[in-house]
């Protein structure tokens, strides 16, 4: 634990400042860029969510950067996705210290399988899950590109994607995304599976892995959580977006070609960024939709944002059990703390509080005639921009390059306190009580 110190979320913020600092500067080499020399603004942008994982861009990332550019936002992606699962480990890590002998013993045993965890260890098990994943991503799609380009192309632009795709980037060299490939189901299902396994988090792909080595499956509330949500979710996300673009974006299409993009829109909303569907294409209920699925995200430890699966499914079984006249929350046989509950509310409560800000101040800094602008109206386009950043998206309503510098800040800050902020809350909520604190006695008051 002392690979991270007492202050995991301190040291979360600083390695993400830094690492974007760099970045910036290695992007405004005039090497990185092909065609014409990146703003100052722009450099700052691309680098804020190349490492923050989050794929909003305002330049053509295949057709502006040059190979040594791309190489910068390939690193810095790489960088971010294994930023956020070693921080957060540590995170948890941590929290668990002040859990109870028999808690911190279950909690320690689905982390590391001994009552001391070394977190240098995690970092390696990290490392060696991402590495495994990405590799079986690139050669996958190696196969698939090797037909349209040379092999040292289609190398690159393999491990490009497959890093991107599972570090949950959504940062494509091809300029309409996946477009291209929205018939291709092998293409779908290769990144759907990046997508998906990097926005689980390696808490739970370590105790998938266990139960498959060992052949039983005893797995912590966490991660019985975490794949019930992420189920649940894809499964309610693809019939919705199948019945909304049924007559509008999949009407031309066979029903296994609907059904598979009606999947990937419900499992790149979850963070990724990636298309296979023009997002401006899409109808307004499926817009909806997709805000909401951003606004949850991935889980918790992933290199996913949002407020995470976990957090949803609290806040949810708090409401049932109330309706229910219940005191306590119980799941799979296990009560829910009163400690996680109070963390996924406030979680909540924040993520509005930053998204109306950053809204109102996108509204009245990029206030302007909507004649450049899309058809979907400037307060959908700036709502589905803010969420898309916040919950580190990446998918657009084709504004993102179209923003003043003040609009981009806006848009930067929103990227970075989704990426980091919400974490080091909760870990500043998680600190137990001070000694000799005051406690006066309780009243009720009217709700509702």
């Amino acid at each position: 634990m002392q690979l991270f110190g007492r202050h995991p979320g301190r040291r979360l913020i600083l390695y993400f400042a830094f690492t974007i600092i760099i970045g910036t500067m290695l992007l405004l080499i005039p090497a990185s860029t092909s065609n014409r020399s990146i703003k100052l603004i722009d450099a700052l942008f691309t680098a804020t969510s190349a490492v923050c994982v989050t794929g909003l861009t305002v330049m053509d990332t295949g057709q502006d950067f040059t190979l040594f550019g791309q190489l910068i936002i390939l690193v810095l992606i790489q960088l971010g996705g294994l930023g956020i699962m070693t921080f957060t480990t540590a995170l948890f890590v941590s929290l668990g210290a002040q859990l109870s002998f028999r808690e911190r013993l279950g909690f320690n045993q689905s982390l590391g399988g001994g009552i001391q965890i070394n977190i240098r260890s995690l970092l390696k098990a990290i490392i060696l899950i991402t590495f495994i994943i990405e590799v079986i991503g690139t050669i996958l799609l190696f196969f698939k590109f090797r037909n349209d380009f040379t092999p040292g192309k289609a190398l690159f632009v393999a491990i490009f994607h497959s890093v991107s795709a599972f570090c949950n980037a959504g940062f494509s060299t091809f300029s309409t995304s996946l477009e291209n490939f929205n018939n291709d189901l092998s293409m779908i299902s290769i990144f759907s599976f990046l997508i998906i396994a990097g926005g689980l988090g390696f808490v739970v792909i370590r105790e998938l892995c266990d139960g498959i080595k060992n052949k039983k499956f005893r797995l912590s509330l966490h991660t019985k959580l975490a794949v019930s949500v992420t189920v649940v979710l894809l499964v309610l996300g693809t019939g919705a977006f199948f019945i909304a673009e049924q007559k509008s974006s999949f009407s031309e299409m066979r029903f296994t070609h609907a059904l598979a993009n009606a999947f990937f829109q419900s499992v790149t909303c979850r963070t990724a960024g990636f298309y296979t569907t023009c997002q401006n294409n899409l109808t307004e209920a499926s817009l909806l939709i997709s805000i909401v699925l951003m606004f949850i995200g991935a889980c918790p430890g992933s290199t996913g944002g949002g407020i995470k699966t976990t957090s949803i499914a609290v806040i949810l079984f708090l409401a049932f059990s109330r309706f229910m006249g219940k005191s306590s929350i119980t799941v799979f046989k296990r009560s829910i703390t009163t400690d996680s509950i109070i963390r996924a509310l406030t979680v909540f409560i924040l993520a509005i509080l930053v998204i109306a800000i950053a809204s109102t101040a996108l509204m009245f800094f990029e206030e302007q005639p909507l004649a450049h602008y899309q058809s979907k109206g400037w307060f959908v386009e700036n709502l589905f921009e803010i969420f898309s950043a916040f919950g580190t998206v990446g998918l657009s309503l084709e504004v993102t390059s179209k923003l003043h510098a003040i609009g981009k800040i806006i848009i930067i800050i929103c990227m970075f306190t989704g990426r980091v902020g919400l974490l080091t809350l909760a870990f500043a909520l998680a600190k137990p009580p001070k000694k000799g604190e005051i406690v006066y006695s309780e009243e009720s008051v009217m709700i509702g």
